[in-house]
């Protein structure tokens, strides 16, 4: 079996999250992840939720680049593009970090769960270690991934980014909401999403109370005006606020709560459904567990205005520019779960195979192989 070490963008909750997912599937398969590495902004700390789950498992912080939202509520695009110039300096240095930390671990092989130092470790030192790459984004690299229209600059610039994370990746997971065919000549890979086997194993019941996540504190705003008008509706939602680091009861209606990955499931658990700033592994939980879901994109933010639209597409809710919850009020009583669908993509996956395969030595002329090139079985 393979020892590995998995290398994380630390913005929000969805990579690391999708890192304890895989190394749960990896450890039950009878492989080691014996370190990790986490890309973070301006040494922002690494959630209770990861610390914890990893306990004395090795761990490095280094700088990395980071969605740059200026003072206001949306992504400021050129600010964050500048700061692969004006902190191109410090990510070299992450780079040296992260390949000192490699060094001294020698694992078999490396997962990236789109962490941009890592692209540049193998530009910077041309690594023969393994390494796969995995996150939605690949996703929207594959030629048959259907992606929104507008704002092209902004694609462009996302798709350069995750090619820059790519550098030195044997093959691309690209997580996806649906079967979508694989992209073999970019050697992308369409995999179901990676859920925590405590997201599989709850039961959830229908409730009253919408729940809410934020990527970004500011965006609560606009979630207070709406709950002052509608205080019949009851509102839990989650943030990251620099200075509410408790719970915090805005009203008898609408309850803040700090980043609490069990006290989320939990909500989740009871919850009628939940409204997201379209990321990813928000939308992706919330789908197995049969809640529809309201996306609203962060401003500007172009990866989740294409979440946003795969998700509607996917059937897991409606898609919305602001957070205006009348939307999420009238769109309700209309949801169709696509819940049983969505459940028996998910446990198509085999990850641990692809684990194996990523570290597995080459053979001459080989004359079959045990399964398809994406590690699903067969019957899909």
């Amino acid at each position: 079996m393979g020892r590995f070490i998995f290398t994380i963008q630390g913005e929000g909750r969805g990579h690391l999250t999708q890192a304890i997912s895989l190394t749960q599937i990896a450890r039950e398969a009878g492989h080691e992840v014996i370190g990790y590495a986490v890309g973070s902004f301006e040494g922002r700390k690494i959630p209770s939720f990861f610390a914890d789950f990893i306990g004395n498992t090795p761990i490095i912080q280094y700088e990395s680049p980071s969605i740059n939202y200026g003072k206001g509520k949306s992504v400021q695009l050129g600010k964050t593009a500048m700061q692969a110039f004006t902190k191109f300096g410090i990510y070299w240095k992450s780079a040296t970090q992260l390949g000192e930390f490699i060094e001294a671990l020698q694992p078999d092989g490396i997962v990236n769960f789109y962490e941009s130092i890592t692209g540049l470790y193998h530009l910077k030192s041309g690594s023969k270690v393994p390494c796969m790459s995995i996150g939605h984004q690949y996703l929207l690299l594959n030629e048959n991934f259907e992606s929104i229209a507008e704002k092209a600059l902004d694609r462009f610039l996302l798709n350069i980014n995750t090619k820059i994370t790519a550098i030195g990746s044997k093959k691309l997971l690209g997580l996806s909401f649906r079967y979508i065919p694989n992209d073999t000549k970019r050697n992308i890979i369409t995999v179901p999403p990676l859920l925590r086997q405590e997201v599989k194993s709850i039961q959830p019941q229908a409730g009253e109370n919408w729940l809410a996540y934020l990527t970004h504190h500011r965006l609560a705003d606009e979630i207070m005006a709406w709950s002052e008008k509608h205080p019949s509706v009851k509102l839990d939602c989650f943030w990251d606020h620099p200075s509410h680091k408790s719970v915090y009861a805005y009203s008898e209606s609408l309850t803040f709560h700090p980043i609490d990955a069990e006290k989320y499931l939990a909500k989740m658990t009871h919850c009628a459904g939940l409204i997201s700033t379209a990321g990813f592994e928000s939308v992706a939980e919330a789908m197995y567990l049969g809640k529809p879901v309201m996306m609203v994109p962060v401003p500007n933010h172009i990866e989740q205005m294409i979440n946003a639209h795969d998700g509607e597409l996917s059937g897991a809710g409606v898609k919305a520019k602001t957070f205006d919850l009348d939307i999420f009020h009238a769109y309700l009583p209309k949801h169709i779960s696509v819940q049983d669908n969505y459940q028996h993509w998910v446990h198509q996956a085999n990850f641990a195979y692809q684990l194996t395969d990523l570290i597995r030595k080459p053979v001459e002329n080989p004359r079959f192989s045990p399964r398809n090139e994406s590690g699903l079985s067969a019957s899909w």
